[in-house]
């Protein structure tokens, strides 16, 4: 298994599960009241006015359907579409073995954006290299076009309809910009590097057409793994270790965890 310390957890992920989680103890408590009120007033219907009975169990019933909804999550579909692509492609690279290194959201300088920050979906660190992995959690068949800013997406329509047309941004563009970012801060620091750039779609239910016309590896999650085990560009023994101290702390770890 990969070494996992420098893994950060998925805030919204947490948060989403949370208020789930309160929702659905919420739901509970609406539904248990809703049956107990339910019952009693039905039952003192009957006793009092029993033609109303039917009228009074019909009432009662709509009001335990609508205390049965469960309350959404206030994170943003957008967002947690992002996150659930990351944490599949993690339970992938945890297979790794354990010379691999990986760290995940990790925060770097780059003054070439307004922010000057720029984050990174994943960094893994072996004896294959160093290797920028930009996640995208994109369903359908999806044609890669490297010289284009959008590639061609086809996905299915609904059940027994035709395949509609979409497309996306190209996701090359972005892991260059990444990449180029990293190796810029690496030097910063007296790190001379050429960190490896793969895009990676998450997504089961993706298939990937024409990844042969780019040199950048566009990969599903299943292919993650293997790809990043083939050799590279090993880095020195000593090099590496300055690479994971620094990498540590853009993942807002301390430098004693990373010794």
């Amino acid at each position: 298994m990969a070494e996992m310390r420098f893994i950060q957890p998925y805030a919204a992920l947490e948060k989403h599960r949370a208020e789930m989680q309160r929702a659905l103890h919420r739901r509970r408590t609406r539904v248990g009241l809703a049956v107990v009120g339910g019952s009693l007033v039905t039952a003192l219907v009957y006793w009092l006015l029993a033609p109303m009975t039917m009228l009074v169990a019909g009432v009662s019933a709509l009001v335990i359907f609508f205390s049965s909804i469960t309350g959404g999550s206030s994170v943003e579909a957008s967002e947690m579409a992002g996150v659930e692509g990351e944490v599949r492609v993690l339970e992938f690279l945890k297979r790794l073995p354990p010379e691999y290194v990986l760290f995940n959201q990790v925060q770097i300088q780059d003054d070439r954006l307004p922010n000057a920050r720029r984050e990174l979906d994943f960094i893994v660190l072996g004896p294959s290299g160093l290797h920028v992995i930009e996640v995208k959690n994109t369903p359908g068949l999806i044609y890669v076009r490297p010289q284009e800013r959008r590639w061609p997406l086809a996905h299915k329509a609904g059940c027994g309809g035709r395949p509609g047309w979409n497309a996306i941004a190209n996701p090359l563009l972005q892991v260059r910009a990444q990449t180029d970012a990293l190796a810029r801060w690496l030097l910063l620091h007296s790190l001379v590097c050429s960190p490896q750039p793969v895009v990676c779609f998450a997504r089961p239910d993706v298939a990937l057409r024409d990844r042969d016309q780019t040199e950048i590896p566009v990969l599903t999650a299943a292919e993650l793994p293997e790809h990043l085990q083939e050799p590279d560009a090993a880095i020195p023994v000593g090099q590496r270790e300055a690479i994971i101290r620094l990498l540590a702390g853009a993942t807002g770890q301390t430098l004693a965890r990373a010794a």
